[in-house]
């Protein structure tokens, strides 16, 4: 992936509010044969960590223990557009529009019941606020098994790469002619593209 700076200057409250948007993060580990292992997780995240849990046999759980520096990768796709939307002949117009945001990270992996039921009060905490839940204790028959088969894992920020490709390389007054033509059309996430490039202008204005 390429990081020109139109779509990569992006100021990290800006990163950090849209990772607090989304739902999953990919966790990029490194096997023994040097192939990528990639996982999909949900995630706690406060600006220098994440924090996930994985079971304790799966394999980047090994390649952690190993090869502590990964990547997490959180991204969403907005909307592919035909090309005719930005220009009337030229193929090439046609583009895709993203938000993702790369972070280099260091692992720390921990198997104790009592450190994996602490992260699980925070997980619950962002996906499950409103309880319907009992008392999370690793030592209740309830959750004693699946506490000795998982791990928790916080994976420290060390480095971090955005890349929002929502339209930079367009004039304000192309980006909102494509706005209209995503609201005019809308597809499920066509919304969502239409105020990420909506964004863009906006910011460029402050």
């Amino acid at each position: 992936m390429i990081f020109h700076d139109y779509y990569s200057n992006i100021p990290r409250p800006d990163v950090d509010r849209f990772v607090q948007t989304q739902e999953l993060a990919r966790l990029l580990t490194v096997s023994d044969e040097a192939l990528p292992h990639v996982g999909l997780y949900p995630f706690v995240y406060d600006g220098k960590s994440f924090e996930i849990h994985l079971v304790r046999a799966d394999e980047q759980i090994h390649d952690l223990k190993l090869r502590p520096r990964c990547v997490v990768e959180v991204d969403e796709v907005l909307a592919v557009i035909p090309s005719y939307w930005v220009h009337a002949e030229y193929g090439g117009s046609a583009t895709a529009y993203h938000q993702t945001v790369i972070f280099e990270c260091t692992a720390h992996v921990a198997e104790d019941p009592a450190a994996v039921a602490a992260q699980q009060l925070k997980l619950l905490a962002r996906y499950q606020p409103e309880g319907g839940f009992r008392t999370l204790d690793p030592n209740d028959p309830l959750y004693r098994g699946a506490m000795a088969q998982l791990a928790a894992v916080r994976l420290d920020i060390t480095h971090w790469r955005a890349k929002f490709k929502l339209g930079q390389n367009r004039p304000a007054e192309a980006r909102r002619r494509v706005i209209a033509e995503l609201r005019r059309r809308g597809r499920p996430a066509d919304g969502r593209a239409a105020d990420a490039l909506q964004w863009t202008i906006d910011s460029a204005g402050r």
